[in-house]
């Protein structure tokens, strides 16, 4: 929290901008699943191309902080939580992106986004941040309002119980977990080092993992359309460079409870932009849903 100015004290200026920046990452992240579907490459190998494209605009980003920071190295103590951060967001996204494979992109997002139980409790036992009652109540409504979006899902549509759906959302749930700890990684990151330099070398850690990966499953890595090569370029700039970096960014100023709430926006605009672009239309529970997560993120600016 920011010190009173001697004139005009503004405490909810930087608040507010942060606010709209996690919220804007969020945004583009949701957008994620859409860019894989259209992807012609393996869940390991769209990760691959998703940190690649997004190292050049990590590398400015570092070095513009270079530029304006009275010490641009990295404190002690964090290259372990960075190479963490590196590790658990590369199997989150090959989980998430081996998901869309056997589930809709509705289901992969929402059980994606089921991270903030980890997350709140993580941050509270690892990190002392105790929820207050306004985040668990926000907690628990994004929750139900998770709940109301994907249950029509299991309800309605009897290929969301076949073996493959089941195994997708198994995925989509690991790619939670592993979620989960990459948020308490950068938590802790922030407190040593700066975002552009925490997203630039977890981003090539996962880059790294995840080419292994592809290679090591034998998966198609170079897309084969122009659509293909559109889609992981989107994956890399737009998901990544500026969803996760806005992310990392805001992290610098909310707490791991209260940002991970946030992180339930995506499901929405995932399950928007599958509506529009694929016809995957909500039913009306679905979008009551929507309006819980809504009602969520606001309780979450207020708290």
């Amino acid at each position: 929290m920011s010190t009173p100015a001697l004139v005009m004290p503004r405490p909810a200026a930087p608040a507010l901008a942060m606010f709209v920046a996690l919220l804007t990452g969020a945004t583009c992240i949701g957008f994620s699943g859409v860019f894989m579907r259209l992807a012609d490459v393996g869940p390991a190998a769209g990760g691959f191309w998703r940190m690649l494209f997004a190292l050049p605009v990590l590398a400015l980003w570092t070095a513009l902080e270079q530029r304006k920071a009275v010490s641009g190295a990295v404190r002690p103590g964090a290259l372990i939580p960075i190479a963490i951060a590196g590790l658990t967001f590369a199997i989150d996204v090959v989980l998430y992106n081996a998901a869309l494979g056997h589930t809709t992109i509705a289901n992969a997002s929402l059980l994606g986004n089921l991270s903030p139980v980890a997350v709140v409790l993580g941050g509270w036992l690892l990190l002392g941040e105790k929820p207050t009652q306004r985040i668990l109540g926000a907690l628990a409504l994004a929750l139900g309002g998770a709940l109301m979006l994907v249950l029509p899902k299991f309800i309605g549509a009897p290929a969301a119980a076949s073996p493959s759906g089941i195994f997708g959302d198994m995925l989509a749930t690991g790619a939670a977990f592993s979620y989960a700890a990459y948020i308490l990684a950068v938590r802790r990151a922030r407190e040593r080092a700066d975002a552009g330099r925490i997203g630039l070398i977890s981003s090539a850690l996962c880059a790294v993992f995840c080419l292994a990966a592809a290679l090591a499953l034998g998966e198609t890595i170079i897309p084969a359309s122009l659509q293909g090569w559109l889609a992981v370029i989107a994956l890399g700039l737009v998901s990544h460079a500026l969803g996760q970096g806005l992310i990392t960014l805001s992290l610098g100023s909310y707490g791991a409870s209260a940002a991970s709430l946030v992180m339930v926006w995506p499901a929405l605009v995932s399950v928007l932009a599958a509506w529009a672009i694929f016809g995957e239309q909500p039913s009306p529970a679905q979008a009551f849903g929507g309006v819980a997560i809504l009602a969520a993120v606001l309780l979450v600016r207020r708290g």
